[in-house]
């Protein structure tokens, strides 16, 4: 355990070195594949009959997730829905009934994603499991424009601490979801810093916790002084913020003490396996 907290220490140490790359987004984040191939009518079909009962089938199960496919090949598709840890059943079926919505009227290829703050939808005419998340596993980073000025190193070594236990606790402390939320002081100007961590619930703890190293190898592009920023993936993804935006009391709480001491963690680049082959847009809010 003692390991695995290094690394990711270490990988966010990494992360707060870089600068960002620009691009634009609206939200809800979609991802339309670009080289993806035309849905005809025979697919179409087979995504209204997964509109029709997916967002209801994972709004009741336990982790709030649900996998299924309908039609048959060529026109078969697959389809992963979650919602986020502190999401009510409702909201869940509400948001993932949207997800479906938008999706149809904004994209017209077999292969897409679609990014709410409370849920996400995928779906493509490829087989992908839970075992297929590095091959199948594209990504949203996003970052808030807005940067902290008073103390940025103590607040990269918040967020950095934070992170740390938050990632951490949706992979080996946290429930059936596989999600953790997160809260630290910081100071006047940035009184508290929030943070979420989930994957999707197929995921052993392992798996999962390997998914987040993954994701927070992709923040070089955006964490730098950054007061928010996100990483949104299919298996895994992690957000932190200067203001609340999770429902219900975090799960991790790390005090001034803990989370802003001692000097910033060492960058030990050839302790860095390579990142996972993917695609990533980046926006900015």
């Amino acid at each position: 355990m003692a390991g695995r907290l290094l690394l990711f220490v270490v990988v966010v140490a990494l992360a707060l070195l870089a600068s960002p790359r620009g691009a634009v987004g609206v939200y809800p984040w979609i991802n339309c594949r670009d080289n993806g191939i035309l849905a005809d009518s025979g697919y179409k079909a087979s995504l209204k009959l997964l509109a029709a009962t997916m967002p209801k089938n994972a709004s009741m199960s336990p982790g709030l997730f649900a996998t299924t496919q309908a039609g048959v090949t060529p026109e078969q598709v697959w389809a992963l829905a979650l919602c986020r840890g502190d999401a009510t059943a409702s909201y869940c079926s509400s948001c993932l009934t949207q997800a479906f919505q938008d999706l149809n009227t904004s994209c017209d290829k077999k292969a897409a994603t679609i990014y709410f703050d409370s849920c996400l939808l995928t779906y493509t005419n490829i087989h992908f499991r839970a075992a297929d998340d590095i091959k199948y596993s594209p990504y949203f980073t996003i970052r808030n424009n807005a940067n902290a000025t008073a103390e940025p190193a103590r607040f990269q070594r918040v967020v950095a601490a934070l992170m740390n236990a938050t990632a951490s606790s949706a992979a080996f402390n946290s429930s059936t979801r596989l999600y953790a939320s997160g809260q630290a002081y910081f100071d006047k100007e940035l009184p508290e810093v929030y943070s979420w961590a989930q994957c999707t619930p197929d995921l052993s703890p392992d798996r999962c916790w390997s998914c987040l190293v993954r994701v927070m190898r992709e923040l070089p592009t955006l964490f730098t002084d950054a007061i928010g920023a996100r990483v949104l993936g299919i298996r895994c993804s992690i957000r932190y913020e200067t203001q609340p935006f999770f429902n219900g009391s975090a799960t991790v709480r790390l005090s001034s003490a803990t989370s802003a001491t001692g000097p910033a963690p060492n960058v030990l680049l050839n302790n860095l396996a390579a990142t996972a082959q993917g695609e990533y847009k980046l926006a900015y809010y």
